[in-house]
Order: C-alpha cells, then sequence, then structure tokens
C-alpha cells in the first residue's frame, strides 16, 4: 500500500492538468463500480452509460483524452468496444434466462471523426434466431452525422 501511495503522489505532483483530470475522472468512476453503478473495470474505466430505448441500446461514453489515439482523436478500437457492447448488451437482453450471448463476428466501417463530448452507439436487432443473432451498431453525432457503422454476430451460449 505505500508503494502504491508513493506512486499515487510522484502521478499527481508530475501530472499535467489534463492527467489530473484523467485520473480524477478514473477514479471517481472506480468508486462508482465499489457502489455497483458500474459491472465491469471496462465499462468503469470508459464511463460507459446504458440506456435501452424500445427494442435497442445505446451506450454512451465521454470523448476525452483518455480514449484518444495519437493524433488526438477518439482511437478506433475503442469505438469498436463501444459498438460491441452496445450490440452485446441488446443481444443478452434477448436470451432466455440461463443464457447469453457472445460476439462471434464484429465488422466496422469507420465513416468520419467523432468530435463531439459525448460518442453513443445504438444497436438494433437485424435478426433473431435460437441460437444466433445478428445486430447492427451505429454511431451518431447530435446533427445526424454518421461515425461507424457495424454488424455483428452473436452466439447464444448457457451461462456458467
Amino acid at each position: 500500500m505505500k508503494d502504491l501511495m508513493a506512486q499515487f503522489k510522484r502521478t499527481v505532483d508530475n501530472g499535467s492538468q489534463e492527467d489530473i483530470q484523467i485520473l480524477s475522472q478514473f477514479l471517481d468512476n472506480l468508486e462508482k463500480k465499489q457502489a455497483g453503478g458500474f459491472t465491469t473495470y471496462l465499462s468503469a474505466a470508459l464511463g460507459m452509460e446504458r440506456e435501452r430505448k424500445n427494442d435497442s441500446w445505446t451506450v454512451s461514453i465521454p470523448n476525452t483524452p483518455f480514449i484518444h489515439n495519437n493524433i488526438d482523436i477518439p482511437h478506433g478500437g475503442i469505438l469498436a468496444v463501444l459498438l460491441d457492447t452496445a450490440m452485446g448488451t441488446l443481444a443478452n437482453s434477448k436470451c432466455p434466462e440461463g443464457y447469453g450471448a457472445v460476439t462471434t463476428n464484429l465488422a466496422i466501417h469507420y465513416l468520419t471523426v467523432a468530435t463531439e463530448e459525448t460518442i453513443t452507439a445504438e444497436a438494433n436487432i437485424i435478426r433473431q434466431g435460437r441460437h444466433t443473432m445478428v445486430i447492427e451498431g451505429n454511431i451518431y453525432e447530435t446533427g445526424g452525422k454518421h461515425i461507424a457503422t457495424s454488424t455483428g454476430s452473436f452466439f447464444i451460449v448457457p451461462k456458467n
């Protein structure tokens, strides 16, 4: 614990304003996970917010330097996580009791750069069968600018 506290102090003492802001947001979300506000460390780290809208799900994350790549735009892999999470959340919500859905295929087309403060992916079912589902995911900005489009296949498996 002493080493962790020393590391924390060094990080704060040597950190830029941006470093401190990112660390503060991360710690806020870690505390929310501890209180049950997030189910996974990944969703806490990214600050994911999920919302059911009729037969679709949306998942949003803040567009901060934490998710940016080396050219200061949202990293494509993070957008892939966002899309997969929205589609997977929808797939899992449609599974029968005792079953869950896992991604078997994910195809993404990046169309332009996300520039708004929040990035939101929406997922809708294309086809639902007994053993598989095909779901589409899209990221749009408020003004309608299409950021990315995706399709994913999900296999329905028994939970352990």
